[in-house]
Formats: C-alpha cells, sequence, structure tokens
C-alpha cells in the first residue's frame, strides 16, 4: 500500500464539547492541558524547606507571575521581569484599588529570585543564565521589631490562667514560643526534640540544625506537660508530637500550624492584646535577647536568623537604648529618674 502524502487521507480537525467531551470518557469534562511551567513551579515548592505562609505566598506569586506571561522559562531574558517589576509597582491594583505596596512588590520579586534561582542550579539545561539577576528589590524602612513590652507578657501569662482544657498545653507552647521558634519549627517538634534542658530543630528555615536552650521555668513547664499526658494514659515515644490538638476532630494529633495561630489569637483576646500571633512572641526574644547584652552573632544562632539584615530590626532597639543609657551615665543620672 502507498503511503506517500498523495495517499493520506486529509486532517479534520474536531472541537471538543467542555460539556460533553472527556479525556477519561467518565466525567464528561474536558481538562484544561497541563501548563509545564506550572509543573515546575509544583516541584520548586515541594524541594524547598518553605513555612506554610512562605509556601502560600510562593504559589501565589508564582502563578501571577505565569499568567502575567506565556513565555516558556527558557525564553525569559531581563527585559522580561523588568517590565514585570513594572508591571507589579504601575499597573496591579489590590482588591481595594490601591496600588501594591513597595513591600508587596518586593515580596513577588524574592519569590521570582528564588525560584529561577533555584531552576538555574536544578535545570541549567533550560536556564543557563539566571533572568532576574539583575532586578532589584524596591527599598522599603526597616520595620521596627514588634516586640511585646513586659506587661503584655504579663497579661499573657494571666490569660493562660482563664484557659480550660488547653491550659497546659498553651503554657507549654507559649514557654517555647518565647524562645524564639517559628510557628512551622513548633509543628515539627517532637517529644524526642525535648531532652529536658534542649529543643533540638533538626530542619529549620535556613537548613541548618539549631539547638535552643530553655530556661529553667519553661523546661520545667514543658516536662509537666509532657508528665500530665502520660497520667492521662497517652504512650509518649520520641516520634510522638510535642505539641497536640485539643479539637474534637483531630484529638490528639500533632498541633497544626494553623492550629497554633488560633491558640495564640485565643490568648491574645483574653489579655487585650491586639493581633497576637505566635511571631511577636519571636520578635520579643531576639529584642531581649540583645538587650541583656548577648552578642548579634550569638542572638541569631540562637534565633536561626540566617542573614544579618534580616536580624538588624532588632538590632536597632538595643543600640538605641545603649545610646541612652550612654547618655544619662556622661551627664552623671540615673537613667528613667
Amino acid at each position: 500500500m502507498n503511503y506517500s502524502a498523495d495517499f493520506l487521507p486529509p486532517i479534520k480537525l474536531i472541537a471538543l464539547d467542555a460539556e460533553t467531551a472527556s479525556l477519561s470518557g467518565r466525567t464528561g469534562r474536558t481538562r484544561p492541558p497541563t501548563d509545564i511551567r506550572w509543573v515546575r513551579v509544583l516541584e520548586f515548592l515541594r524541594s524547598n524547606n518553605l513555612a506554610p505562609n512562605s509556601r502560600k505566598l510562593y504559589e501565589r506569586e508564582l502563578k501571577r507571575f505565569l499568567g502575567w506571561t506565556e513565555l516558556h522559562y527558557y525564553e525569559l531574558r531581563p527585559r522580561h521581569l523588568g517590565q514585570y517589576k513594572e508591571y507589579l509597582r504601575d499597573e496591579l491594583r489590590t482588591d481595594a484599588g490601591k496600588p501594591l505596596s513597595k513591600s508587596s512588590i518586593n515580596a513577588g520579586i524574592a519569590a521570582l529570585k528564588s525560584f529561577f534561582k533555584w531552576m538555574c542550579y536544578t535545570y541549567p539545561d533550560i536556564i543557563a543564565t539566571n533572568p532576574i539577576l539583575g532586578i532589584k528589590l524596591e527599598k522599603v524602612p526597616l520595620p521596627p521589631a514588634q516586640s511585646l513590652t513586659p506587661e503584655q507578657m504579663e497579661r499573657v501569662w494571666s490569660a493562660l490562667e482563664l484557659l480550660g482544657e488547653t491550659k497546659q498545653r498553651d503554657t507549654a507552647l507559649v514557654h517555647i514560643l518565647i524562645h524564639g521558634l517559628r510557628a512551622g519549627e513548633v509543628v515539627q517538634l517532637n517529644v524526642g526534640s525535648f531532652d529536658g534542658k534542649l529543643l533540638f530543630l533538626p530542619d529549620t528555615k535556613t537548613n541548618e540544625p539549631r539547638l535552643v536552650p530553655l530556661c529553667q521555668e519553661s523546661r520545667q513547664v514543658v516536662a509537666e506537660y509532657l508528665q500530665l499526658r502520660e497520667q492521662q494514659g497517652e504512650v509518649l515515644n520520641s516520634l510522638s508530637p510535642l505539641m497536640i490538638s485539643h479539637h474534637a476532630s483531630y484529638k490528639g494529633e500533632r498541633l497544626s500550624y494553623h492550629g497554633i495561630y488560633f491558640a495564640v489569637e485565643k490568648i491574645g483576646e483574653l489579655a487585650v492584646i491586639v493581633d497576637l500571633h505566635p511571631h511577636s512572641f519571636r520578635h520579643t526574644y531576639a529584642t531581649d535577647l540583645l538587650l541583656l547584652g548577648v552578642d548579634s552573632f550569638h542572638a541569631r544562632k540562637l534565633t536561626g536568623h540566617k542573614s544579618e539584615k534580616a536580624f538588624r530590626r532588632y538590632t536597632l532597639r538595643s543600640e538605641q537604648e545603649a545610646a541612652i543609657a550612654a547618655y544619662y551615665r556622661a551627664i552623671g543620672e540615673t537613667q528613667g529618674v
């Protein structure tokens, strides 16, 4: 039989009805073609140790970028990324109709920087040169540390006494949070992470293991919380979650990221502290370390800050306090009198 081009039947294009055609033959609906670019994004998100909020932000920003351009990664050039930054700055609007803040623009650019750095390392055959290297972040003032005052911390401790079933757990939770842990790090803690004095964090945001020493009162509270669970019949081993949920649907399971936020929000309501969140305690811990005179390098080791620049917001207050104290010493007055 002759299979030359002259004898082939004409090609017919058949439009698929989205309501009736099916790739599986059962659902009655067509599936949209998979964007191979998004497959790379999903791989990036899976391969990085991102906290839930960071993952959500990266996913949102990368999806926004892919919605803006139809170019494949190997087609992107620095000018395209520069045009995208202009789009974020000049065209995109919030739900309220306002331009994006500089911080929001930076969040979008930072997500792309992280993604393209990963792409260049993982798929050098697709992207040989990072197209976003020359794109600068917007200059924004360094935000002040959102530390809690001693009076606010007193209200937190008082609020814990008003709790019912979750009192022991939430007290232990706050004692851990006041040592600078991120909510995502607390979620990962097991009973074996606590040796009676230190917390061992094998998987942190900086991808480096971290040891966090607890003060005497805090390690006693954590130990008493674990003893209470054993007295209630729970069999604990090294892989048991350190913090457990009291929610009816997840009782006894590992306390989730959102569970930690909900618990802290409830404490904030009782303590009458607006917008209290887990990171409030981390800010307080970092600031207090510096006010106590701990070297900033050692303080960053304790908090798990990889960048000295990111830690700068905490050193500002300690430097200011030191300057005020130096002034009063110089003029022979006692500070606060």
